[in-house]
């Protein structure tokens, strides 16, 4: 019973995954249309390797790992090393960067390099 449960939810979870489209994302103000495919979900160990499987993605929604690279991200994001150009939400790890951020950071080293105030231990924020 258990067994089926646990296929199912990973079932569900790939199927989510694979739904990727392609969208525009609205970030800072700026509606920038993305020719990437965008998904809800990600996780992976290491950028490009989980589900779904490679870069070319951007996210909106949910992406875990212990190294998440991604463009674009919008939602959350919960890992130990992550990387983004553009995010919008909350990013939780041991180290955070990105170079433009509406959002927070949470983790010992958050670097938004488009801040006025790029570097701050624990916790970082621009909106």
């Amino acid at each position: 019973m258990k067994l089926k449960s646990v296929l199912a939810a990973a079932a569900a979870f790939v199927a989510i995954a694979a739904s990727a489209t392609e969208a525009n994302l609205t970030t800072y103000g700026e509606n920038r249309v993305r020719t990437r495919p965008v998904t809800p979900i990600s996780a992976n160990l290491v950028t490009p390797i989980g589900i779904p499987w490679g870069d070319e993605w951007d996210i909106a929604g949910l992406q875990t790992g212990i190294y998440n690279r991604v463009e674009d991200f919008s939602g959350l994001q919960i890992g130990i090393f992550n990387v983004t150009d553009y995010f919008c939400g909350l990013q939780v790890g041991v180290v955070n960067v990105t170079r433009r951020m509406q959002g927070i950071q949470l983790g010992l080293v958050n670097v938004i390099s488009e801040s006025d105030l790029s570097f701050m231990p624990l916790i970082n924020w621009y909106f």
